[in-house]
Parts: C-alpha cells; structure tokens; sequence
C-alpha cells in the first residue's frame, strides 16, 4: 500500500464561495460529506456543474438499471484503473445504496462469487473490460451481455464506465485526499488497500 500524499492542488475552504452550487449540495445531501475532487474540480468555474449534471444522468438519474448496480459498475471500471479514492467513494456509495459490505468486499470475485447474480456479473465484465486503456476484449465482453440486456440498457452500462473514466484521470493526477467519511469502507473492503493513492 502506498501511503498517502497531499493533495497536489488544494481544494477549495468550504467557506469559498466557488465551492457552494445548487447541483453540489444536492450531492453533499446524498453522500454525507463535501468531496475534495469537487472542491478542487471547483477552481475551474462551471466544471462541477457540468460534471455533477452527467454523474445525475449516468449513475443517480433515472435509468433502466437500478442504481445500486450502476455504482457496482462504476466501482468495478474505477478497481480496473487502480484508483483509491474514486474506488473508495464509489464502494461507499453502493454501500450507501444497499448493496453489503461483504458483497462489496468480493467484488474483484465477482465472477465466482454467488453473491453476484449471472446479470451482475455480465455488467461488471463490461466495468472490467472498459476500466483500463486500452480497453480489453469489449466485444466479447459485450455479445455477452447481449443475452440478458437491451442494447439500450448496454449503453447505460457503458455510460457508467465512462463517466468514471473522467473521476479516475482527476484523481489520479490531482492526488485527491480521501475524507473520513468514505474512509469508512477501508475497514470493510480489505482489497481497496492495494489501489494506487
């Protein structure tokens, strides 16, 4: 386990008024805490905004997959790309939503493990293959999933892998300090401590 740095840019003081939008709160309301990748996201005006408005549409909007689902996906595609505390808030979030921590804490046995069901794991292959670049083997990974989902809920699926992508590259470089609360999930989910900071 590396041991973790200082943020490489500083987030906003809460008190910052940058750091205050409608669309934020909301968030904060959902989540508990205000996340450092947003308070520094929030340097840059509009950005939060605009990020927070397409996290509504992939993984907390409205959708054809449940949203527990949608953030198992998001967590399996953010493991692939190695990064903590995407990683973290997002096993957070799906905690959050229902799913259990020792679901949680298998999630990288997901293919063997019964606590995932057959549609799970067909989704979370898609997270697996779209978690890294280059992408690995989509195509099989998607005619799979063809047999228990529509094209359109496919879509939906990749929207979640996608919108993870920006998080993971963010955090990546930003070296986003994680907060307590989400932290929590570090005592419950052991293999969350081999991810890269």
């Amino acid at each position: 386990m590396n041991a973790p740095t200082a943020a490489r840019i500083a987030p906003l003081h809460e008190n910052d008024l940058r750091s205050h939008d409608p669309v934020l709160e909301e968030l904060v309301d959902f989540v508990g805490y205000r996340p450092n990748a947003l308070l520094t996201m929030a340097r840059k005006p509009g950005v939060v905004p605009a990020l927070l408005q397409l996290l509504g549409v992939t993984l907390r909007g409205d959708g054809l997959l449940l949203q527990p689902l949608r953030f198992l996906i998001a967590a399996e595609a953010a493991r692939g790309a190695r990064c903590r505390y995407t990683t973290t808030h997002l096993v957070h979030a799906a905690h959050h939503l229902g799913v259990g921590w020792d679901k949680l804490a298998v999630l990288p046995s997901y293919r063997d493990d019964p606590r995932y069901t057959e549609q799970e794991r067909k989704a979370l292959a898609i997270a697996t293959a779209g978690g890294s670049l280059p992408v690995r083997e989509p195509g099989q990974a998607i005619d799979q999933a063809r047999q228990v989902f529509t094209e359109e809920e496919i879509v939906e699926i990749v929207s979640c892998v996608a919108m993870v992508g920006w998080f993971n590259r963010w955090n990546g470089l930003m070296g986003s300090e994680l907060e307590p609360v989400p932290s929590e999930a570090l005592a419950h989910v052991p293999w969350l401590q081999d991810l890269e900071v």
